[in-house]
């Protein structure tokens, strides 16, 4: 059954990327989180999308040039009404809120602008630490650190993010021991094989950002293994 991934929470409910955001989509449901993360100036992992400050909070500058007091002092709600006050998260409170239940998490890196050196080991010692790894996928678009991550030697799954149209992601994926292709879901559009090519090579198939009653229709009937959505609600009614 093809799973479903709350793209930076139930960010269609409350703002991206917070505790609210993730608490909905828990209650709704989901499968799981996809959320992103990055390194304070004080090299602490918080979770945010953006490199700089202003789109989603009250801030200014760049995520990497501020200590985590400072971060946590911004008003994360992006002006969404009922959540004023709302704060910036660290990915060890999104696992605190996570390990409880069945649901899963989909850690991206965003680690393709600022190159954040350490960000993936310190994520996978946090995973560690609460025992999350069976239930975790590490993705970026910066496959490099993907690809160093295995050669580390962790357990922890991976996911290529892509969204040009590459030639036989599943090989390319099979050098740099993934074990998920993360491609935007116009993809599977366009190379009509994927699916088929990816499960040979015992790859998973996740795309994103799947909003629209006919784009998550057609994904699921295509035998997506994953589907990242800002609507989990409308994706798991689709499923059913």
């Amino acid at each position: 059954m093809v799973k479903v991934w709350a793209h930076r929470g139930a960010s269609r409910r409350a703002p991206e990327n917070t505790l609210a955001a993730f608490e909905t989509a828990l209650e709704l449901g989901a499968d799981g989180l996809e959320l992103d993360v990055q390194l304070t100036a004080d090299e602490e992992v918080v979770v945010i999308h953006d490199e700089t400050l202003e789109r989603t909070t009250n801030g200014r500058g760049w995520v990497k040039d501020h200590t985590l007091e400072a971060l946590r002092r911004l008003d994360a709600s992006g002006g969404r009404d009922g959540f004023a006050g709302e704060r910036l998260p660290t990915l060890r409170e999104v696992l605190e809120l996570v390990a409880p239940t069945e649901a899963e998490l989909n850690i991206e890196l965003k680690n393709n602008v600022v190159s954040y050196f350490g960000l993936s080991d310190k994520v996978c010692h946090l995973v560690d630490e609460y025992g999350m790894e069976s239930r975790v996928i590490v993705s970026s678009f910066n496959h490099c650190t993907l690809a160093w991550l295995r050669q580390s030697g962790s357990m922890v799954r991976t996911g290529l993010l892509f969204q040009d149209v590459l030639y036989e992601p599943w090989t390319y994926a099979a050098q740099l021991w993934a074990t998920s292709l993360h491609p935007h879901y116009r993809y599977v559009d366009y190379v009509f094989n994927l699916i088929d090519e990816a499960h040979l090579a015992l790859l998973d198939v996740n795309t994103w950002t799947v909003n629209e009653e006919a784009d998550i229709d057609r994904v699921i009937a295509r035998g997506v293994d994953g589907i990242i959505t800002d609507r989990p609600e409308l994706a798991l009614a689709r499923r059913r």
